[in-house]
């Protein structure tokens, strides 16, 4: 009988998206159970293609005491019942509550993976809490992954967590990057006419240089950092041949940023 490897999820897209692929590959070696919320598409889409068993528990990403405690205990007793060998937690509320109800459970092998910190983007009490929160998560972690070594300045600096207790994986990353999925033979069947009215369509021309982001339009994700230091660039000589695509929900469909102004399409 393989062991038990728990991956826990804020949200399902976390499960479906962030982990694709890893969590097959684990499950040769382990049993990988997913604990995430349960939605219409990426908590049973995630299952299916990973081949692996998941299990629907319910995390607010705002803070909610009552029903984060909720969450806390069908976690712990979700632990209690499967008893898993490791619990490897990622987003910032699985990661507090995920290693909080492993640690009261007494799994043997707790992880976290650090991919961004939205308190950065905060201050006052709210950045006070939110500090605390990442505190008590490394506190209960027996190894922390920040997936960038900015990241583990950051972590560092505020004093969340010692070095000798996290490690940078490879060159920084949560699950690494296939190249194949975003080659220009993906698109289309690599039909050059589609991706020639694509670039034409944003205003990108064949000589520009673009830089790209990927991810949920919100300041957290350092959106407007990010804009700032294009526009800078746009001034440096040869700027003016580079162009900033914004791909991802930001409550009004889709967008993308070029030559430093916003339009949606």
């Amino acid at each position: 009988m393989k062991p038990k490897l728990v991956r826990i999820t804020t949200v399902p897209i976390s499960m479906n998206i962030l982990l694709k692929g890893q969590l097959a590959f684990m499950n040769r070696h382990f049993e990988v159970i997913g604990v995430t919320g349960q939605d219409e598409k990426h908590f049973k889409e995630a299952g299916e293609r990973e081949g692996i068993r998941m299990a629907p528990i319910s995390m607010q990403r705002a803070i909610s005491p009552v029903k984060d405690l909720i969450s806390l205990y069908k976690l712990y007793s979700f632990m209690r019942k499967e008893k898993p060998a490791i619990v490897h937690t990622h987003t910032p509320k699985a990661g507090l509550l995920g290693m909080t109800a492993a640690w009261l459970a007494g799994v043997p092998v707790r992880l976290h993976t650090v991919a961004g910190l939205p308190l950065v983007e905060t201050s006052g009490f709210k950045r006070k809490l939110l500090s605390f929160i990442e505190k008590i998560t490394y506190k209960m972690a027996h190894e922390v992954y920040p997936n960038s070594y900015g990241l583990e300045e950051i972590i560092l600096k505020e004093e969340f967590c010692r070095k000798d207790k996290m490690k940078v994986i490879a060159n920084g990353s949560s699950n690494g990057i296939n190249t194949t999925h975003f080659s220009t033979d993906f698109i289309e069947g690599g039909k050059q006419e589609y991706r020639e009215k694509f670039r034409a369509d944003l205003g990108i021309k064949p000589n520009d240089v673009v830089y790209s982001f990927v991810g949920r339009l919100s300041s957290e994700k350092g959106i407007a950092e990010l804009v700032n230091a294009f526009s800078k660039l746009q001034k440096q000589p040869g700027g003016k041949n580079s162009k900033l695509l914004l791909v991802g929900p930001n409550g009004k469909g889709y967008g993308y940023i070029k030559s430093g102004c916003f339009n949606s399409y």
